[in-house]
């Protein structure tokens, strides 16, 4: 393995040029080209922010004393761990979500829910709420927010900017040869290919999943299907779980995602936490299990409760390999665990649909 130290630019379908200290515009002919810059930490354009000075996920955790209240701008996975991680630290937490709702990506039913908690808990939660500028007095932020055309301030001692995030593609040279970004980044089929068949991108720096786990296993696939083309097929499905308490995970299609899909051939199944012996003994009882089917197949599953991201893969198993919910619940499930709200699930519906087929029946 070499390594260089240097600036790259794509120059050619395979060719790279490095400049830098240690090289001076070094040209690499190649076969292939993995793209995988990662992402930085978005930047609204909201006046006064720069000036007022924030923290992200890349100099959040070089802090070395708590601030005594923090303003969070976006609610999404970020956003919602830090709010209620400072909430229970102790400091007062203000969280501004642009969006109706946060975690937008999610089962709507199960980020209400949390939203809930997190309000019980003490973060002053605010959707809708849209900031329009900062203004510093001393060692205080105040952040100008818009909230139903009103605007109300919210002073604290940080600003934490969590409002997603972009990919680094800056001084790359991908227009000049022909590879497509869009706002999301570079566009890539499911073997992460660009336009460009020689060239591939992976991680944060693609159009599609921007989760660790995500990149990992796209880079393994990029690299088989450069020396193996066509084995292992695409990736068009990653599981992903947001760390609050209780946590919330996802996979597959939400309800709305499967009925614009499938139309009427959905059906939803559900089950409160408080439903199932484990969460009671423990008192977390705050979540629930959703499951989407089509025709009896899993295309969807969402689960709000401890450990929902060890717990989602039963399900994301089901949904990769095309499964039906009866094999869930064929599946003896180990009591007393939350795992056992899956199976509970899983039998209910299969009861349900055996319901609808009692005219089958002879009397």
């Amino acid at each position: 393995l070499t390594i260089i130290r240097g600036t790259a630019t794509v120059t050619g379908p395979n060719e790279v040029t490095v400049t830098g200290d240690d090289v001076d515009g070094i040209t690499l002919d190649t076969r292939f080209i993995m793209l995988c810059t990662g992402s930085r930490p978005a930047v609204p354009e909201i006046e006064g922010l720069r000036e007022a000075g924030f923290y992200s996920s890349e100099t959040l955790f070089e802090l070395d004393a708590p601030p005594t209240s923090m303003v969070i701008i976006g609610g999404g996975p970020m956003g919602t761990e830090m709010a209620q991680a400072f909430v229970r630290l102790g400091i007062h937490t203000t969280l501004l979500q642009r969006a109706p709702a946060i975690l937008r990506r999610e089962e709507p039913a199960l980020a209400q829910i949390l939203s809930a908690k997190l309000r019980r808990e003490g973060v002053d939660l605010h959707v809708n709420a849209t900031p329009i500028g900062v203004s510093t007095s001393g060692a205080s932020r105040t952040v100008h927010t818009m909230i139903d055309g009103v605007e109300h301030e919210f002073s604290a001692e940080g600003i934490l900017l969590a409002a997603g995030r972009v990919p680094n593609i800056d001084g790359l040279g991908l227009a000049e040869v022909g590879i497509e970004v869009g706002d999301a980044g570079i566009q890539v089929d499911g073997r992460g290919r660009t336009a460009i068949r020689s060239i591939y991108a992976v991680g944060d720096v693609a159009d599609r999943f921007r989760f660790t786990h995500a990149a990992g296993h796209e880079g393994v696939r990029a690299v088989r299907d450069m020396f193996f083309p066509g084995k292992g097929g695409a990736e068009e499905f990653v599981p992903w779980c947001t760390f609050t308490d209780p946590e919330l995970a996802h996979a597959g299609l939400t309800i709305a995602e499967a009925e614009a899909r499938f139309g009427d051939d959905v059906d939803v199944w559900r089950l409160d936490l408080a439903h199932n012996d484990r969460a009671r003994a423990e008192a977390a009882t705050d979540g629930s299990i959703v499951v989407v089917t089509t025709k009896g197949r899993v295309v969807g599953a969402h689960i709000l409760a401890p450990a929902a991201g060890e717990m989602i893969h039963e399900l994301a198993l089901a949904i990769r390999h095309d499964m039906k919910i009866g094999d869930i619940a064929a599946l003896v499930h180990i009591y007393p665990t939350l795992a056992t709200s899956i199976g509970q699930v899983a039998t209910d519906s299969t009861y349900e649909r055996a319901q609808k087929l009692r005219w089958l029946v002879r009397r």
